[in-house]
């Protein structure tokens, strides 16, 4: 899915559109958007998205990127009325739909088109069909509202919410069905839908708006093709971050195939390096202007960070590589974070969970969800407190995690008591990430968390219940064995 860039408006405290402007001057090497058109083009999201926070667990892999409203993707500079668009059309106002914006046959024109231009940037022959359909604002919503219960109950979804407001994500009490879903009707621009081999995409997209909004999820459709994106789509339960792993592919190679396709003959290679690093750096910091910034990053950072990734294992071994992935797919956010990580498959550290290690201190509660983070996720809450390079910092040298959710038996609190273990891969990475997420912690739930350090292993806990907090701290380590790490990390 792709999502044009959004922008705060001071006076109103909405959401305006930006019409593909990029806080980077790209022009130069016409940066493009991101996946599920809204700005956001998309793939239907995989049920979660990221180490993934409970709530996008709920949405298919392209749906859920589409709520991302505030990086920076797109066009740097938009199509004009006397301009001509990467696939060499000239707008034209015939073109329009009443509605003001694209008609069906105007979309199913330039699909055709641009179809066969990104397939050879990517290096996927076309091997099938990609039907395209227009609809409004509503259908978008209808559309992920069915796709966000396809592997989840109503109950699970307001569990994950709940997860999410004890972490700190959404505010206590939060809608968080609601959350996502007006962000969706009101920012995803197009979607590709796997099951019907079609290209949904919104009315509202301007002429302007096009060429970002086919580029993207015409990759989706090649990716399709030739990978199957429906077992992507596969819940991977108690291992969130491996979906966020699959997301990042997904919607980076569709990203950095779409910048290939716009960036011309030299490909990706006419893209600097550090250009990318700049639009990652973006989706982390101007997400703080928006409503729900940490849900807005998570969304967001698969197009920009994955693009990145992606984009640096093709100017080192070519697309053949990327290709491989979809075969061995990565297991972690962290290797798709950083390349080098990539390439050398580094594993997570196994973090063992006992969650009746736990019983005695907290005979009033059970278990009812166990989790992973993953790097991804805390970047993306750190960057709420500390500055994105800090965030970045402290982040890095994730090792491996493991989160228990306990509720109270009587009768579930406003939020869920959360209680985790990261393995870092140094003690130093544990010591900054500690610094780093007891800010977090301290700015959002000062009397209802915790963080505690032994080496290179850093525990937390969110939601304490009033008075349980001096038997927690000892109790939850015991609810965690010492990890038994991969060879050449740490000991």
């Amino acid at each position: 899915m792709r999502q044009a860039p959004r922008q705060a408006d001071p006076d109103r405290g909405k959401i305006t559109d930006l019409a593909a402007a990029d806080p980077v001057t790209l022009a130069a090497h016409r940066e493009p958007g991101a996946s599920a058109s809204t700005g956001s083009h998309a793939s239907p999201p995989s049920p979660r998205r990221r180490a993934r926070r409970a709530l996008l667990r709920g949405l298919p892999l392209s749906l859920a990127l589409a709520c991302s409203h505030g990086a920076p993707s797109g066009p740097a500079v938009a199509a004009g009325p006397e301009t001509t668009s990467p696939s060499g059309h000239a707008p034209s106002d015939s073109s329009q739909s009443s509605a003001g914006g694209v008609s069906q046959p105007r979309a199913e024109a330039i699909t055709r088109k641009i179809m066969e231009a990104v397939a050879a940037a990517r290096g996927l022959p076309i091997t099938g069909g990609v039907a395209v359909e227009v609809l409004s604002r509503g259908d978008v919503r209808l559309f992920a509202e069915k796709s966000m219960y396809e592997h989840h109950s109503r109950d699970e979804i307001r569990l994950f919410t709940r997860i999410e407001a004890s972490l700190g994500v959404l505010p206590p009490g939060a809608d968080g069905e609601q959350i996502l879903l007006d962000m969706l009707e009101l920012g995803v621009m197009g979607i590709y839908e796997p099951k019907k081999k079609a290209m949904l995409i919104g009315t509202h997209v301007s002429e302007s708006q096009l060429d970002m909004v086919v580029g993207h999820e015409i990759a989706h459709g090649l990716q399709d093709m030739h990978f199957d994106l429906l077992r992507l789509q596969q819940p991977i339960p108690g291992d969130s971050d491996a979906e966020t792993a699959r997301t990042f592919l997904v919607e980076g190679d569709a990203q950095a195939a779409y910048l290939a396709w716009v960036s011309g003959p030299d490909g990706l290679n006419a893209i600097p390096p550090e250009v990318l690093a700049t639009v990652g750096d973006q989706a982390l910091s101007l997400a703080s202007m928006l409503d729900h910034p940490i849900l807005n990053r998570s969304l967001q950072l698969p197009y920009a960070d994955g693009a990145a990734t992606v984009a640096a294992l093709v100017r080192a071994r070519g697309w053949a590589a990327v290709d491989a992935l979809y075969r061995d797919l990565p297991t972690t956010s962290e290797q798709m974070l950083h390349v080098d990580k990539l390439v050398a498959r580094e594993p997570a550290i196994a973090v063992a969970a006992e969650p009746k290690a736990l019983a005695a201190a907290l005979p009033e509660h059970a278990l009812v969800w166990q989790d992973t983070l993953g790097e991804a996720t805390l970047l993306c809450m750190l960057a709420d407190s500390v500055p994105t390079s800090d965030a970045r910092a402290a982040a890095a040298g994730w090792g491996g995690d493991r989160l228990l959710v306990f509720d109270r038996k009587a009768g579930p609190d406003v939020t869920p008591l959360v209680v985790g273990l990261v393995a870092w891969d140094s003690e130093a990475d544990a010591r900054e990430f500690e610094a780093a997420f007891n800010k977090y912690l301290m700015d959002r739930m000062p009397t209802t968390s915790m963080v505690r350090r032994r080496g290179d292993r850093v525990l937390f806990a969110t939601g304490i219940p009033q008075g349980a907090g001096a038997a927690l701290d000892p109790a939850a380590w015991n609810a965690f064995p010492a990890p038994i790490r991969a060879k050449g990390q740490g000991t």
